[in-house]
């Protein structure tokens, strides 16, 4: 099998027009963005754990759409997406009309090839933060609750099988 080329995008919320993104490390000064405007500055413990490799998403013209934290390990069965978060232009917590559409299902595709990546198969695991999200993966993503990782904290899901391949496959070209 020839080598897959995946090609992210998100949606302009006014045109409808794809796109595209380029999902690469964060560099320090990406992180840094997040100290003005953004929901969570991205300078915790929980975030800058090691383990946790960081992603930027941006535009081609370099506007960060997006930011990710993933925990992958070699010989795992899934990579866990610690944290996802939309540029504040497009973070439904912060403004009533949204930039971009379809950035949390391109965070989680990207997520789904780190897991390929890793020989994971393409399962990811992560945590529903609100019931609203909860409900949206369930419903838009076919995901799975799963044993919860911390008895009193956020459910835990995971995206495997077809539901994994139907979101992966949708960038492909």
């Amino acid at each position: 099998m020839g080598t897959m080329v995946l090609q992210y995008y998100v949606i302009e919320s006014a045109t409808g027009k794809h796109i595209n993104i380029e999902v690469d490390a964060a560099s320090k000064d990406d992180l840094e963005i997040t100290r003005s405007g953004w929901q969570t500055v991205w300078d915790t413990d929980f975030i800058l754990d090691p383990q946790k490799e960081k992603y930027v998403a941006k535009t081609e013209e370099g506007e960060i759409v997006a930011l990710g934290a993933y925990r992958v390990r070699e010989g795992s069965v899934a990579v866990y997406i610690a944290y996802i978060e939309s540029q504040p232009e497009s973070n439904p917590t912060l403004t009533r009309q949204k930039k971009y559409q379809g950035i949390g299902k391109a965070m989680i595709a990207f997520g789904i090839q780190l897991s390929i990546d890793a020989n994971c198969n393409g399962v990811v695991v992560f945590e529903a933060k609100t019931d609203e999200l909860e409900q949206h993966y369930i419903r838009d993503f076919g995901a799975r609750p799963v044993a919860s990782l911390y008895p009193d904290g956020p459910k835990t899901f995971m995206i495997a099988d077809q539901a994994a391949k139907d979101i992966f496959s949708s960038y492909l070209f």
